[in-house]
């Protein structure tokens, strides 16, 4: 299912990293289309779609989507138990794959919140073999953090993890005090806003150009190939 294009025309959580990186990296995206296949987005979707709706594991005919929604959802479980203990009360409200906007600026879609007491349990799934950065220094995840806090302003901790069902350990998890968030905000505020502006500066570095669309005529990109050239 294609996103709303008020989705795509604003900068989103999951791209947050990317762009505090290379301020270009939202416009050029826009600019220049993909030349790649997308078939690991696309098996990563279907994935996604077990969890949102909880396929039940039988149904799953495919072995290896078979294991990652049991991984997925055996992983939740120990998250939950553990932010159960740290709260002091139970799981409420959860609800998946839900949208939240910072205004109009930027928007993010989560995976799984759930609410214990005034605290807020986010999780976010990566469903595909390779590693990712680590839920304590993960961007994408503070920023779907801040989503919660800005669209909640009641929400006090909120308690992140990122699954990978395919890595060991399966999970990792960080907490998100109120005063942090708030304080991250104005700084995704300032990225989003050199996002939007009028000739971004382009910074190349492995994680953010590994996905851009635009690397093959990034001007910053062919002076780092060629000076690594010039070094030989």
């Amino acid at each position: 299912m294609d996103r709303p294009k008020e989705v795509d025309a604003k900068l989103s959580a999951s791209k947050m990293e990317a762009a505090s990186r290379c301020s270009a990296y939202f416009q050029a995206n826009h600019k220049f289309a993909w030349k790649g296949d997308r078939d690991s987005a696309s098996e990563g979707t279907i994935r996604h779609d077990h969890e949102e709706n909880q396929t039940p594991l039988d149904e799953i005919d495919d072995d290896e989507r078979r294991k990652c929604a049991y991984r997925c959802r055996e992983a939740l479980n120990e998250i939950r138990e553990k932010v159960s203990k740290a709260t002091g009360c139970e799981g409420e409200l959860a609800e998946r794959e839900i949208r939240l906007w910072y205004g109009g600026s930027w928007s993010g879609q989560l995976d799984y919140v759930e609410r214990f007491g005034v605290d807020v349990l986010v999780a976010d799934y990566k469903t595909l073999h390779g590693s990712h950065t680590p839920a304590p220094t993960n961007i994408q995840l503070l920023a779907q953090a801040v989503l919660m806090k800005h669209n909640y302003p009641d929400t006090n901790n909120v308690y992140a993890c990122l699954i990978e069902p395919f890595n060991d350990p399966t999970y990792t998890t960080v907490m998100y005090p109120s005063e942090y968030l708030l304080e991250k905000a104005k700084w995704l505020e300032e990225v989003v806003e050199n996002s939007y502006a009028k000739n971004p500066e382009r910074v190349f570095g492995s994680k953010q150009c590994k996905w851009c669309s635009a690397l093959y005529v990034c001007p910053e990109a062919r002076s780092h190939l060629i000076s690594c050239l010039n070094k030989k």
